[in-house]
């Protein structure tokens, strides 16, 4: 995804080229773009293996066991087509999960594609339709338009990014617009059928009286979500409770078998790989503590209000913490401060000014959310988020000297908005 939007911010400043011109050169690029994704996954593969994970597991002490294959048991595995069995005081499930297929619209690996398969798409189609306004819809919708398909969006609710704060979303569907990506808010899928060389969707309005019309792609790309990996590997055989396909895991992440442990996308928690990498080292500090804690550790829960969410489209958008349509509905008394990236003097430089920073805090001034979109905003977060978890309020943020000219200093600015002292807007 940060690949795909570097490669966007290029095409964004070069479709000065004529439409001919660009389609062609798009054609070209888009297959180098694939080999060279193929590249560096295979460079990050090479690296984890030889430098990374090699030398990490070799300290610890941590065997690899390299392609399994079948059924996943807890007391015998498959490996090279081979039984061998493998025993544990403890284990962790890290199964992870994948795309969920419409029953309507059932994956085929040609037309009709999970993020698996677009991401690895060798040729453009002339036109595209995704299901689902999400990160993953966006992030599609956006790259595949920057190559020079034309977009069309599906979704069931009333924005594009639907979780993230209203204002934001609006922001984000201008910026579509100018592009030339359609969508379609408040709309359902109701059917899909192939017809010769193309997809027909069949979609209807949400709204009462709505219309029903066809829409007419090359290709489909379903991003409505993730199903976990649960299915097939025997779980609630040996006493493993799921919740709707998820694992349920207690504050420590043990599952009701009280030596299996269960991390990642296949709990349910936040479906995020930075969340899935942090519940994994704590999952093993909570088995090192239950098993004498001989490192001495102290268990510290993650605070799962304060998850930083990304999408690396262009504009990007970042966030952390209520939207302003929670607090509302919490019945917080809060205040909002802004800050436009038009006033940035470094967004101004680099000649990219679309978006604002947005924070909400609370009476007390601590930060209720914290919401960005626009140049390096999956970067700028985590000032915020650090702020949040650290329970540092408005003030501390504003009151505290950003470098000029930066991105940066506009969180400060905002800060100080929400405050009624801001003297840079």
């Amino acid at each position: 995804s940060n690949l795909h939007v570097h490669i966007q911010e290029f095409h964004d400043k070069e479709k000065k080229l004529t439409e001919q011109q660009f389609q062609v050169r798009n054609n070209r690029e888009f297959d180098a773009i694939s080999k060279e994704i193929e590249t560096i996954k295979q460079q990050l593969r090479d690296a984890e293996r030889d430098i990374g994970i090699a030398n990490v597991t070799e300290e610890n002490l941590v065997k690899i066991l390299n392609e399994q294959k079948e059924d996943l048991e807890f007391s015998l595995t498959k490996l090279n087509d081979k039984e061998e069995e493998l025993v544990s005081d403890y284990f962790i499930v890290a199964t992870g999960a994948r795309s969920k297929e419409l029953p309507i619209l059932p994956f085929d690996q040609e037309k009709i594609l999970s993020s698996k398969e677009a991401m690895t798409e060798k040729e453009i189609p002339k036109t595209l339709g995704i299901i689902g306004a999400g990160a993953i819809g966006v992030e599609f919708a956006d790259f595949y338009s920057s190559m020079g398909s034309k977009v069309h969006i599906v979704e069931y609710l009333d924005h594009l990014l639907p979780n993230e704060d209203e204002e934001i979303s609006k922001i984000l569907e201008r910026s579509f617009k100018k592009k030339g990506i359609e969508f379609y808010l408040s709309t359902g899928i109701t059917g899909g059928e192939k017809k010769k060389d193309r997809i027909v969707l069949k979609l209807k309005e949400k709204l009462e009286n709505g219309k029903s019309f066809d829409l007419e792609v090359d290709k489909v790309i379903v991003g409505v979500g993730l199903t976990p990996n649960t299915n097939g590997i025997r779980l609630e055989e040996i006493g493993i409770h799921l919740t709707n396909g998820f694992i349920s895991v207690n504050e420590r992440y043990a599952t009701s078998v009280s030596n299996i442990y269960a991390i990642g996308d296949c709990t349910g928690h936040p479906l995020l790989a930075h969340v899935a990498s942090m519940e994994g080292v704590r999952a093993s500090e909570a088995i090192s503590i239950q098993n004498g804690n001989p490192h001495k550790l102290q268990f510290l829960p993650i605070n799962y209000e304060y998850i930083p969410g990304c999408t690396y489209c262009h504009p990007e958008v970042a966030s952390v913490g209520m939207t302003e349509k929670k607090a509302k509905e919490s019945g917080l008394n809060f205040k909002i401060g802004r800050f436009p990236f038009t006033a940035s003097g470094r967004a101004q430089a680099t000649g990219d000014t679309t978006g604002m920073i947005k924070l909400i805090s609370g009476e007390k001034g601590e930060i209720l959310g914290a919401h960005i979109i626009g140049p390096n905003a999956t970067e700028l977060i985590s000032e915020y988020v650090v702020s949040s978890v650290s329970e540092l309020r408005v003030e501390d943020i504003g009151n505290t000297i950003h470098a000029h000219p930066t991105l940066s200093e506009g969180l400060m600015e905002a800060a100080l908005d929400s405050m009624g002292e801001a003297i840079n807007i």
